[in-house]
């Protein structure tokens, strides 16, 4: 209880002693989250002075950045995505140090102390994480293993203890701690619209429903993981952002000053995946279940629909960001 103590209560000791000596812009705000984040962007590239992902010096430098953002010369919405950034603190993101979405270990690989200080702090914090209820799905300690196996990480503590693993029993937020909270800050953002995500859920299924029988789709990005942000990435100008999940781009921004429009079967099939997200992160369906559901929603092989499930576990909530493009019947 001790020890869970100590952690939850992190956020509070960033507030102290960090306080800005200077304000800075939008841009020098997103300039310095990029370097922060080097070793989780390849586009940004490797700097010659590491930072760990999550580790304590690129978390208390990130919650630094937060702070002296100079809000009062940004505009409503890169207000509110560095709201949505700082909300994300609270939450248990930060006891997970190896974000699934990003071969952490190979963008690694030519610095072996780097490796080595990485191993180190993904075996502390998945310990410390696991004593306070907070764990893997099976589905992300696989990946781990295998981004292992495929750089040649020849690390076999780490190894044997993902091995060992006992991951949650499912795929969804819902199963950590506050991690129903945690999803609805998500679907806050990206949905604009603070709805419970049951009452969402609802809304969603009875416009599938009246939309009536399933639909064939040929989509050249269907198979993406991050299916948000590769699809407005290939129909509008990107808004620039904060968050390195979604490569800096503003995806609610970035879908309301689009000007594509959309036929039915394409509104089909965000609703589809909106469903899905809700399903898996709020009310705890499996990954047979979503993927049952998608396909009784749309003609998808079963790799479509795997990816298309798997990408909506790795990117909680942000389908929610196409809503402008999904007309509901009154």
């Amino acid at each position: 209880m001790i020890r869970r103590l100590k952690y939850l209560l992190l956020p509070l000791f960033f507030l102290i002693g960090c306080e800005p000596q200077t304000l800075i812009s939008f841009d020098e705000l997103r300039n310095g989250l990029q370097s922060n984040n080097s070793t989780l962007d390849t586009i940004v590239g490797q700097s010659t002075e590491l930072t760990l992902p999550f580790s304590e010096a690129y978390l208390k430098h990130r919650h630094y950045l937060y702070e002296s953002a100079d809000i009062t010369n940004f505009n409503s919405e890169q207000r509110e995505d560095l709201a949505y950034l700082k909300i994300q603190e609270r939450y248990p993101e930060r006891f997970l140090p190896w974000p699934v979405q990003v071969n952490v270990v190979n963008n690694l690989k030519p610095n072996m102390s780097a490796m080595s200080k990485w191993s180190e702090l993904v075996l502390q914090r998945l310990t410390a994480a696991r004593e306070s209820k907070i764990l893997l799905s099976r589905y992300e300690r696989n990946i781990l293993i295998e981004y292992i196996e495929q750089a040649e990480f020849d690390n076999k503590e780490l190894k044997e203890f993902l091995a060992k693993y006992k991951p949650r029993t499912r795929l969804g937020l819902y199963q950590h701690p506050n991690g129903k909270e945690w999803y609805q800050s998500k679907l806050n953002y990206y949905y604009d619209i603070s709805k419970s995500p049951n009452e969402t859920l609802n809304k969603i299924q009875t416009e599938l429903a009246r939309r009536g029988k399933r639909v064939s789709l040929a989509l050249s990005i269907m198979g993406e993981n991050h299916f948000a942000l590769s699809y407005l990435q290939s129909h509008c100008e990107s808004v620039e952002g904060l968050n390195w999940i979604d490569a800096y781009t503003n995806l609610p921004a970035t879908a309301k000053q689009c000007a594509a429009t959309h036929n039915s079967d394409i509104t089909r099939l965000f609703l589809s995946l909106m469903e899905i997200d809700i399903g898996l992160h709020y009310q705890g369906w499996s990954k047979q279940q979503a993927r049952v559901t998608l396909q009784a929603r749309l003609r998808l092989t079963d790799f479509e629909a795997d990816r298309l499930v798997e990408g909506t576990v790795l990117y909680p909530a942000t389908i929610f960001s196409l809503t402008p493009f999904v007309t509901f019947s009154s």
